[in-house]
């Protein structure tokens, strides 16, 4: 991560540090992302791979996240994010929130310190949250509205919620994921 220059604000808020996405141009709906990764470590730092369905503002939404939470770094957190709402007709002026589903996964290992194959397998019955072809969670709430095309992101940025990934430090600013491969499978019935 790189200092932000003086007067970066997000939502109003002054932000620190800038962090960085890299975003597939071409969606999936329905199939499997692995991705080798050795996460960030640090307070404050989320590193993450996502996938999730985003145009802004939001008429909809459908995500999943395998975040690590760099403070303490044997945490990651999986989220199945999805909007249970009335149905919107695009174009909207007011983003739609959508409702998460969270889960805290206290590893046996740091997640930080070595590289590990990280998954997301989502077909029309489920989602599976996978490392090294163990499956750590299967998720169906709502999963019949998790059906709209997919951008595939790998991420690392600095969280405010200091509650949440720990107070930003000035070692947040030395934190570093790396992403080795990243692989997409389509899903085919």
């Amino acid at each position: 991560m790189l200092p932000a220059p003086e007067g970066t604000l997000s939502e109003g808020v002054p932000k620190q540090f800038l962090g960085a996405e890299v975003r597939s141009r071409d969606t999936l709906t329905y199939g499997r992302v692995k991705a080798r990764i050795k996460f960030a470590s640090g307070s404050a730092v989320i590193s993450s791979l996502v996938t999730i369905y985003t145009p802004w503002p939001a008429d909809n939404w459908n995500e999943f996240d395998v975040e690590c939470l760099g403070a303490p770094p044997v945490t990651l957190q999986y989220n199945s994010q999805v909007y249970a709402g009335p149905p919107t007709t695009p174009p909207v002026t007011t983003p739609v929130s959508p409702t998460p589903d969270v889960f805290l996964d206290t590893l046996a290992f740091d997640p930080t310190a070595d590289f590990h194959v990280y998954t997301v397998e989502w077909t029309p019955d489920s989602a599976k949250y996978l490392i090294d072809d163990e499956v750590r969670l299967t998720w169906t709430r709502n999963i019949a509205l998790m059906n709209l095309p997919q951008n595939v992101l790998l991420t690392i940025w600095a969280s405010s919620a200091s509650s949440w990934a720990g107070p930003v430090t000035d070692a947040t600013s030395q934190a570093a994921a790396t992403f080795d491969w990243v692989e997409l499978y389509r899903y085919t019935p």
